[in-house]
């Protein structure tokens, strides 16, 4: 038990998990890019401390990481559920729409575009020029569609639809160079070729646990389970290999 704490703890503080209150992990994390996973709920990115809640885009300075100074608040939408930074950029997701903030002026965070969807609850993760956003139904997520939308994000300002993937029904994903990793609740962990997004091939399934997240970082694909975390080597970011869990 003892070990499960600790890395769900060393997960919760690259990201994966919702809002830190705690100011010694801000501490360690100021001046530097967060890395975490499609659901998480804050992000850091330099010296800024990015947070969502169900409505609104909150800001804070962490320079001083001892004593954080709230900056503003951005009202987005409604059922917000997720934000990923890429470059000068947030992405954020609520379950009817995609939202993409500037913050090449990191305390005035300014609305590029904003996309809708089908109904559902979304992770989201990108990189400098594709977004890649799940969305799923049951629960309180509004609908029954379960699928993998790919967005062309060359234009900020106008994201297109380029295709998306059926599936069984998604949660987190992750991406390793041109290697998706999509939790897909009920079939395993799909391993997604998205070098050319338009005409995105499965490569193969993980079976055998329940993914909810996963994140990408160096050689090494951290999932947290629905009891417990796996840790897959991702030398060969196509093939990986689970080299060890921790289960509940």
């Amino acid at each position: 038990m003892r070990k499960l704490i600790l890395s769900i703890i060393t997960i919760a503080v690259i990201g994966i998990s919702s809002c830190s209150k705690d100011s010694a992990n801000l501490a360690n994390n100021a001046g530097s890019n967060g890395q975490g996973g499609s659901l998480a709920r804050f992000t850091i990115v330099g010296n800024y401390l990015y947070t969502v809640d169900n409505q609104n885009l909150a800001v804070f300075d962490i320079s001083n990481a001892s004593a954080p100074v709230f900056k503003q608040k951005v009202q987005i939408g409604f059922n917000i559920e997720a934000i990923f930074p890429m470059d000068n950029n947030l992405f954020i997701a609520s379950n009817t729409a995609m939202y993409i903030y500037d913050i090449s002026n990191p305390e005035q965070p300014t609305q590029q575009s904003y996309v809708e969807h089908l109904t559902g609850c979304d992770p989201i993760v990108a990189n400098d020029s594709v977004a890649f956003l799940t969305v799923h139904g049951g629960n309180n997520c509004g609908s029954n569609i379960n699928e993998l939308f790919i967005y062309d994000i060359t234009n900020i300002t106008s994201p297109q639809l380029i295709s998306s993937m059926p599936m069984t029904n998604p949660f987190g994903l992750g991406l390793k160079d041109s290697i998706l990793y999509v939790c897909d609740n009920g079939a395993g962990l799909k391993v997604i070729n998205v070098k050319d997004p338009y005409n995105p091939a499965q490569i193969s399934l993980i079976s055998g646990d329940n993914n909810v997240d996963v994140i990408p970082t160096g050689s090494v694909l951290m999932s947290m389970l629905t009891d417990g975390i796996a840790y897959y080597d991702i030398t060969n970011p196509a093939a990986p290999s689970k080299m060890s869990e921790i289960k509940n």
